[in-house]
């Protein structure tokens, strides 16, 4: 119980701590951010006012008009033109011929005087909020956090109004939540609703057919009743001449039962090329005595003696077929079947098929180019003898011409 107690005690501390701190502490918190990046981890708000520690609100007041003329929006305009602007004392590079004289930079773009105007702003807003802490209550604040040291823990409140994420950012961990997380929470409901109703399904067949929920019949020692491996040895009337066992229509349907099973063990031998017998795999089906319940939602069961239980289908056929049901069959689902997994891998493989097809398309365009220019050099090999043959005809015409 102490942990408990203790984990409770540290979590209402930190909530004071957190709860404790007001908009005005928030408003110091990111001040003192700001000046740490601007001015200088060091700076305080007396250093950039230019002020002592223990000044009095004349000084403040006179330090702040001293201060606002010197960075002023419109005065820092001009100075960072001038400062770009400055002359220089000797050639511009490219220019050795020139002499040595007076010569102005290139005026900065509207671009970059904008962003200096921008900061000169903010560095001005800010010098009126630190004078406004430093002459109204919040200096007291203020000088307590300046003593004692600043919190470390500042609560989630400030940290999101200062490093609030991005659109992107959002979206980003939206999908990895949602996608991630949320998908495999209701992949795991759902498997675990199925496995929960096979299981019922099972145990109120089990039940409906021998009356207990294990349903375990025809196993020694299980029950102290059953001495065999069935559920109810069936009597034997003995024939008055010789004594022999006649069996009533119940063993004589067992006895059928087993003699068809032990054919179709005897059929189900299969031979390999070197004339070794394989044994066929035969299909699991129910063992022993069985009955047929119907489960409340219609569908017809069948218990066999060993607690197993078997959905009876009929198909189109109207063949029945068994189904063995096992909630141990079930698959449990796994994070890489969450959507966070499956889109990257479906655009992977939609990508990369793409691209094989791509590839395989210019092979077969290139095999096919190859095929037309050998086609072509092969038309090209059977015509020249072809014209040889002509020519020589032709000549051996003119000479028979000429002789006659």
């Amino acid at each position: 119980m102490r942990i408990p107690l203790l984990i409770l005690f540290v979590s209402s501390a930190l909530l004071a701590l957190v709860a404790g701190f007001t908009k005005e502490d928030h408003e110091i918190f990111r001040l003192r951010d700001e000046l740490a990046a601007t001015e200088g981890p060091e700076v305080t708000f007396y250093d950039f006012l230019g002020v002592k520690y223990g000044a009095s609100q004349d000084e403040i007041g006179k330090a702040y008009r001293t201060k606002s003329r010197k960075i002023h929006p419109d005065k820092a305009k001009q100075s960072f033109i001038a400062s770009r602007a400055r002359a220089t004392a000797s050639p511009r590079s490219g220019h050795k011929s020139e002499k040595p004289a007076v010569h102005v930079n290139k005026a900065p773009s509207d671009n970059e005087i904008h962003a200096a105007v921008k900061k000169a702003s903010e560095r001005y807003a800010r010098l009126g909020v630190i004078t406004e802490i430093l002459k109204g209550p919040g200096r007291e604040r203020y000088d307590y956090f300046l003593s004692n040291g600043f919190p470390k823990w500042r609560g989630t409140g400030y940290y999101y109004a200062r490093f609030r994420p991005g659109l992107g950012s959002v979206l980003v961990g939206l999908f990895t939540f949602g996608g991630g997380l949320v998908h495999y929470g209701a992949m795991y409901l759902s498997w675990k609703r199925r496995r929960d109703f096979v299981e019922r399904l099972i145990r109120d067949s089990r039940k409906a057919a021998w009356g207990d929920e294990s349903g375990i019949r025809g196993i020694p020692g299980v029950d102290g009743t059953m001495t065999g491996t069935t559920a109810t040895p069936p009597p034997q009337t003995f024939a008055q001449g010789n004594g022999a066992a006649v069996l009533n229509r119940r063993q004589k349907r067992t006895q059928e039962k087993e003699s068809k099973r032990e054919d179709k063990k005897s059929k189900g031998y299969r031979r390999s090329g070197t004339s070794t017998p394989l044994e066929s795999e035969t299909e699991p089906g129910p063992q022993g005595t069985k009955k047929k319940v119907q489960a409340p939602n219609g569908k017809v069961m069948i218990v066999d003696s060993i607690g197993n239980v078997f959905l009876e289908e009929e198909d189109e056929h109207g063949s029945k077929q068994e189904f063995l049901l096992d909630p141990n069959q079930l698959p449990k689902p796994t994070f890489r079947q969450t959507i966070l997994f499956q889109i990257p891998a479906w655009t992977y493989h939609t990508i990369k098929g793409r691209i094989s097809s791509a590839q395989l398309n210019e092979k077969q365009a290139e095999l096919a180019s190859l095929e037309v220019t050998k086609s072509g050099e092969e038309d090209g090999a059977t015509q020249e003898p072809k014209s040889s043959v002509n020519g020589l005809a032709r000549k051996r015409g003119k000479r028979n011409s000429k002789l006659q």
